[in-house]
């Protein structure tokens, strides 16, 4: 597995970079992880980048799925808003970073998946589709899980 705690990563956002930021708020009810892969599918094929959007729909949809899980389920969350996960997308040239920040305050643990069960595979799933992935340290805000996805080349 390639995880990595809180690695700045330096995206170069200028105006003549081609970069491109997207961002919306999602509620944690049972619609969140199809509203997070509508909004992905939507805004990658809009910027053009038509030969990741499936890699990345599925690999924001497991960290959505992940964020409603566990990071709304912690003790220590109490909600704040109506949109307590946020799912971030920033492309700069043929790469796409994408981010889900939630109030939780544990990390991602990857854990071996029980072969009969029907959960337990996301971040394994997260780990095959992505070059990299990981989170940041969580703080009183929560902490923010992300993914780089790369077009094949």
């Amino acid at each position: 597995m390639t995880t990595h705690p809180a690695i700045p990563l330096d995206f170069g956002l200028t105006e003549d970079s081609g970069s491109r930021f997207a961002a919306c708020g999602l509620s944690g009810d049972l619609h969140a992880a199809g509203s997070a892969r509508q909004f992905t599918r939507a805004t990658l094929s809009n910027w053009g980048m038509l030969a990741i959007v499936d890699t990345a729909s599925i690999v924001v949809s497991e960290m959505l799925t992940n964020a409603v899980r566990y990071g709304l389920d912690d003790p220590a969350y109490a909600p704040l808003s109506s949109r307590p996960v946020w799912l971030g997308l920033l492309r700069r040239e043929e790469a796409v970073l994408c981010t889900v920040a939630d109030p939780g305050t544990g990390i991602p643990v990857v854990k071996e998946p029980d072969w009969f069960a029907e959960t337990g595979r996301g971040l394994h799933i997260i780990d095959s589709l992505s070059e990299s992935w990981g989170w940041t340290p969580p703080d009183e805000a929560g902490k923010s899980v992300w993914a780089l996805i790369s077009a094949p080349m």
